[in-house]
Order: structure tokens, then C-alpha cells, then sequence
């Protein structure tokens, strides 16, 4: 069987709940979204953040992930998501995040519920691990039943969307430049892993 094809894309921050609600709706185009390159060019958008004043945030950006042919496979799972930050100065300078659900996910456990333009406080964050985490650290944003699904089905396309917040808290007296990929030494890329059969 071949690897599936997925996408990544990234939503306006402020896409009404409403939009996202089902997961048909998430799986379907999206008003205002952008599709996110894995490679150069096209990167997700953080937006410039001025430590002139001291420590500052990012914008809250809000990604989603799905299959888009399956490759001949029945399943999806096992999603872990990491984060490089080479270039960063200093220890406090890290990538945040937060496991995300359409307001469907009436019960949630690992996800909180999508906020409507999200800031920093919107959400429970966690820091992005820097290396592989030993386990699955995304979840389908499904609407469970007390706990999380952890693997998302095939038919064609996935059956559901991995959605995450996330924003890059920046120290004072970090180094200053643009951030992305490997460009100039200032390296910001995310991965994202899974296995599939």
C-alpha cells in the first residue's frame, strides 16, 4: 500500500464556531483557510512578534490536518507532534499548544473545544515537545464518549481532522530575525508523525 496523501491547512482565527462545528465541516473547504506547504514556501504565518519591550507572544494560529486518498489503508493513528526550535537563544523562547475539537465534543479529555478568535488565555497549553514524544500527543477531534479517539478510519479520505492551537512565546533578548524552516539559521519546523495500515 502507498503512504496516504494528507494536507495541512490553517484557518483565520476568526472562523465562527459555527463553521466548525461537524466534522463534516472541518473535513470540507473552509472560508478563509490556506494551505500550508511541508516544504519552503507557504509556511504557516505566526505573524512578528516585538521583544523591544520585553517577552512577547505570537498570534494564536490554528492547524488542521487530514487524508485527503488513503493510499489502499484503513486507518490512521498514533499522532504525535513536535517542534524544532534551533536558532532560539533562550530557554524561555518555546512553542505552545493545544489539542482543538468543533464544540460537537461535548465531553472532551485531551482536546478543548475551539475558541472564536483565540488569544493566549483561551486555551490550556502545553509546551510542544522538542524531539519525538514517546506517545500520542493529538487526537481526532471526533466527539467522544469521556475519552478520546485516538486512531481516525479511511474510505477514500480520512473520516475526521487533527486540529491544534498553537502560538510561539518569545524571550526578551532573543536573537531577532525571521523564522522559518532553515532559512538563515533560524529554524522553526514541526512535525507531525503517525502510522498508518
Amino acid at each position: 500500500m502507498a503512504e496516504p496523501s494528507t494536507r495541512f491547512r490553517t484557518i483565520p482565527n476568526s472562523t465562527d464556531t459555527t463553521a466548525i462545528n461537524l466534522k463534516s465541516e472541518r473535513l470540507a473547504n473552509i472560508s478563509g483557510q490556506a494551505i500550508v506547504s511541508t516544504g519552503d514556501g507557504n509556511e504557516a504565518d505566526f505573524g512578528t512578534v516585538d521583544i523591544s519591550g520585553g517577552a512577547a507572544n505570537s498570534a494564536v494560529v490554528h492547524v488542521l490536518w487530514d487524508v485527503t486518498a488513503d493510499g489502499g489503508n484503513a486507518t490512521v493513528e498514533t499522532f504525535k507532534f513536535w517542534n524544532n526550535l534551533e536558532g532560539f537563544d533562550i530557554a524561555g523562547s518555546k512553542c505552545r499548544y493545544q489539542a482543538v475539537g468543533g464544540i460537537d465534543n461535548t465531553s472532551p479529555v485531551n482536546n478543548e473545544n475551539y475558541v472564536l478568535n483565540a488569544v493566549v488565555g483561551s486555551y490550556t497549553w502545553g509546551d510542544s515537545p522538542t524531539s519525538e514524544p514517546g506517545a500520542i500527543n493529538l487526537w481526532p477531534t471526533t466527539p467522544p464518549s469521556g475519552t478520546e479517539d485516538t486512531s481516525m478510519a479511511l474510505s477514500t479520505t480520512s473520516d475526521d481532522v487533527i486540529m491544534w492551537a498553537n502560538y510561539i512565546a518569545i524571550a526578551a533578548g532573543e536573537t531577532p530575525g525571521t523564522y522559518k524552516n532553515e532559512d538563515a539559521g533560524f529554524q522553526l519546523q514541526f512535525t507531525l508523525k503517525y502510522t498508518y495500515s
